[in-house]
């Protein structure tokens, strides 16, 4: 098994610049009659964006059940954090830095530092 896509809701147009801002360029887009679907794409992840600004505003707290967050695999915190304002870096329990952000419609992202593994398997940053 493996991960098709991912599906956002956006309140606008342009709140698609935060994920272009992560690297993600448009591949695709369908205007119908009561929304628009933007397709992106980075690497092999797929996003499926549905701009409508009918939705209701996302639950943050208590947080609801459901889609916690989405987490994405970068080559440097610090070059994204140019970009992209994050909350500050900390390590997770395997010793892998990582921050979180939130899209323009507080969707919560996560953002983990690609972790290299020298040739006698030691993990390095």
């Amino acid at each position: 098994m493996e991960l098709d896509h991912i599906a956002l809701i956006m309140s606008k147009e342009e709140n698609l610049s935060f994920y272009k801002n992560l690297g993600f360029k448009e591949k695709n887009r369908i205007e119908r009659r009561y929304d628009t679907v933007v397709f992106m794409e980075n690497n092999s992840i797929v996003l499926e964006i549905f701009i409508d600004p009918n939705h209701p505003k996302r639950v943050t707290n208590p947080e609801a059940m459901g889609l916690r967050h989405i987490a994405f695999v970068v080559d440097s915190l610090e070059e994204v954090m140019k970009n992209v304002e994050c909350d500050g870096i900390r390590t997770d329990w395997f010793g892998r830095r990582f921050t979180f952000t939130k899209d323009f419609d507080e969707q919560p992202v996560e953002l983990k530092e690609k972790m290299n593994t020298s040739k006698d398997g030691e993990k390095n940053r």
